[in-house]
């Protein structure tokens, strides 16, 4: 009994070590920059079925440099934004043709973390429709946007050899749904003599038409195993 457990074993070993050369043989690593940012891919070209591919990436983009925007009569906005993003994406690609070039993918894309946050004031006061506006009256303004946590993706794309089939240069083009804007507003200031808040829905529903977001997206990857 025991010799026989034993052969079972070294059986199943050599299987799962065969299975995991395959997989080992047509797995790429990678790294993507996009639209959304930049960071590091997966994928993965299963031998057994040359149409198909799936990939899976992270990517991170941020921006936090303080805008200044001029206006007449020596009066300006000062505009501090703080725009983080970190997206993990898993893309299914179809490939039609026999060489492997040319695909069509599928895919979708969460959002781990996601702030469009502008904070808006003005040391020297401004001037709108011909009225000046105080420093100290403006106050400040804190504007904030949120999509939804999940997109779903789809586009066409090319995957090119570099170097023997192993070192590979892939560009896509697609768009992201990202669904419904959430506004966040808050103001201290000359706003808060105004109707904004009452406003917010309809901007909402404007912004709504910004929903679909282009992605290119390059990714240089080497496939382990070629």
């Amino acid at each position: 009994m025991n010799r026989l457990f034993l052969i079972i074993l070294l059986f199943l070993s050599k299987v799962m070590l065969v299975r995991g050369q395959q997989f080992y043989q047509n797995l790429g690593l990678g790294i993507s920059a996009s639209t959304m940012g930049i960071g590091p891919e997966l994928s993965y070209y299963p031998a057994k079925y040359r149409h198909w591919g799936v990939r899976a990436h992270w990517v991170q983009f941020s921006y936090k440099d303080p805008i200044h925007i001029g206006m007449a009569n020596e009066k300006s906005l000062d505009i501090k934004p703080t725009i983080q993003k970190q997206v993990g994406a898993i893309y299914l690609d179809y490939f039609p043709f026999k060489k492997q070039r040319w695909h069509v993918f599928g895919g979708l894309s969460y959002n781990l973390k996601q702030d469009y946050l502008f904070n808006v004031t003005t040391k020297t006061g401004v001037s709108l429709g011909g009225i000046d506006i105080q420093a100290t009256d403006f106050g400040s303004i804190n504007l904030g946007i949120k999509w939804s946590e999940w997109m779903p993706a789809f586009g066409l794309g090319y995957l090119g050899n570099i170097y023997k089939n192993r070192l590979l240069l892939g560009v896509d083009f697609g768009l992201s749904y990202m669904g419904s804007p959430k506004l966040q507003v808050s103001y201290e200031g000359f706003l808060e003599t105004t109707t904004l808040d009452e406003q917010i829905p309809k901007l909402e529903r404007n912004i709504r038409n910004y929903s679909y977001y282009p992605n290119l997206n390059f990714q240089l990857k080497y496939l382990l195993g070629k």
